[in-house]
């Protein structure tokens, strides 16, 4: 939505608020404001005017232009005001792609990485990625990931549900073509899956005894038995191996992802990293040092590492996903596990203009710009989701309402860090995410195309209770949850 100009002069002492910047700009420029005797304020509620950058600001145009409150660009502003001091023209913003991709490199905002040669697959798959939308939140998240892999230091990225980390690291492995393995962590997980365990192993069948290998082309790791067929005696490791001439199994040492990922050189991601148990972490130290290394002390003692007999593939990569400590069931890590992660974000909680970008992105295929230092970042166009809601009178004016209910019931549940005033009662806490959004969005569309005479607030009524009041159990939750939808302008009945 294009921002209207300035008719008139700006008058000293007026209330400022502003959009469309990035934390660094909208810092200059707030001093700037100051100097020539404005106020800065956060709310369109206490603004007389709205300035913009070149950023997303289209939910504050919207807001402003329905207050009647004035909107200028900054650079206008700027002139207007009288200010033509070079410190201004520092505030004003270029523009550029947020992704750029050639044949050997891809650039996400100001990261450059190389592109993987590598043909697998374990590179996740583009139709994973058919609902993202690039916004501030996503795009920090793939930066980090992105630094980190450009200084070869392991990354960790801590935030809410469904704040895009793990995500945001699969996204960045399938543009540079990288292969990545997810183990999802969780209280039952032991040393065993990681590092490696001995399991049975059939040596008259060449397979393992129970679901095995059964030829050497799916053994890649050289897995073998612990002593010949037919023998019996102590092997290397110190496993005595007895004769069966029936069907007695040995055993052999079965490598766990961490070690297969150094020698093949994948992506690790532990998600969910802070559900198992601290000693079970603790055994990564060294692999998450720098540089890395392991010594397989469960096994053989075989060595990886700058040190060792095995060399660790350049593209290995350790990255790990977590809630913050709070949630339930979490563990407190070390401080010494977590000095290990060179990198650590925090990845913010999506909010109401990121809720309503996304509405956005899913429906007409708009992806929205992002201010970051002093650039405009403007994503690629992308293809709609749910384009059978595009063409739906009216539903341009929906969407934002229905970002701020979504908004409103997730500050009200307590995500982000608020004391929840919804479900307080309950040992569990309510949760909704984008997910939850993206499946209202997904029932709306299958009713559309099941039964397009009906109206759009009936269906749109039927999505809502299917997607969040059906899981509200409490009468009093349920009411506050109503309120909210009318206080956004979906009544529900």
């Amino acid at each position: 939505m294009k921002p209207e100009t300035y008719i008139q002069t700006p008058i000293k002492g007026q209330k400022i608020l502003l959009r469309g910047f990035d934390a660094g700009q909208e810092a200059e420029a707030k001093v700037l404001l100051v100097k020539n005797g404005y106020q800065v304020v956060t709310s369109i509620a206490l603004a007389d005017a709205l300035v913009v950058g070149l950023g997303n600001a289209a939910p504050a145009v919207e807001a402003a232009q329905k207050a009647r409150i004035l909107v200028a660009p900054w650079t206008e502003f700027c002139s207007r005001m009288g200010d033509t001091s070079s410190q201004a023209s520092t505030v004003a913003l270029t523009r550029g792609p947020a992704i750029e991709i050639g044949l050997d490199w891809v650039r996400i905002l100001d990261q450059v990485l190389p592109r993987s040669k590598t043909s697998s697959p374990l590179v996740p798959s583009e139709g994973q990625f058919r609902h993202i939308c690039l916004d501030g939140c996503f795009l920090r998240n793939a930066r980090a990931v992105a630094l980190g892999v450009r200084h070869g230091l392991p990354v960790a990225l801590e935030g809410d549900t469904a704040a895009s980390k793990t995500t945001a690291i699969l996204w960045v492995a399938h543009l540079i073509g990288q292969p990545v393995v997810r183990l999802n962590l969780h209280g039952q997980t032991d040393t065993g899956e990681l590092i490696g365990r001995y399991v049975p192993y059939d040596a008259r069948a060449g397979a393992r005894h129970r679901g095995g290998l059964a030829d050497e082309s799916q053994n890649p790791h050289g897995w073998a038995p612990l002593a010949p067929a037919g023998s019996a005696g102590w092997n290397k490791c110190g496993t005595f191996a007895v004769e069966d001439r029936v069907s007695a199994p040995s055993w052999v040492f079965q490598e766990g992802y961490i070690p297969q990922a150094m020698r093949q050189g994948w992506w690790v991601i532990l998600d969910e990293m802070n559900l198992a148990e601290p000693q079970v972490l603790e055994r990564l130290n060294p692999v998450i040092e720098q540089p890395s290394s392991l010594v397989l002390s469960e096994s053989d003692g075989t060595l990886f590492g700058a040190a060792g007999t095995v060399p660790i593939a350049p593209a290995f990569h350790m990255f790990a996903t977590l809630n913050p400590a709070d949630y339930a069931g979490r563990s407190v890590l070390s401080p010494a596990f977590r000095d290990r992660w060179l990198i650590w974000h925090q990845a913010d909680a999506p909010g109401e203009s990121d809720f309503a970008a996304m509405l956005r992105r899913v429906v007409f295929g708009e992806q929205p710009d992002y201010a970051f230092r002093g650039t405009c970042y403007q994503p690629p166009t992308s293809q709609p989701v749910y384009p059978e809601l595009a063409g739906i009178p009216g539903i341009r004016e929906v969407l934002p309402r229905l970002a701020l209910f979504h908004s409103s019931l997730c500050q009200a549940t307590g995500m982000g860090g608020a004391a929840p005033a919804l479900g307080r009662l309950r040992r569990e806490r309510y949760v909704f995410t984008r997910r939850t959004l993206l499946t209202c969005l997904q029932v709306l569309q299958r009713s559309r195309i099941e039964e397009p005479s009906h109206s759009l607030g009936e269906q749109l009524r039927e999505a809502i209770e299917i997607a969040y009041l059906g899981r509200i159990r409490d009468g009093a939750d349920r009411n506050a949850a109503v309120a909210l939808l009318r206080a956004a302008g979906l009544t529900e009945q």
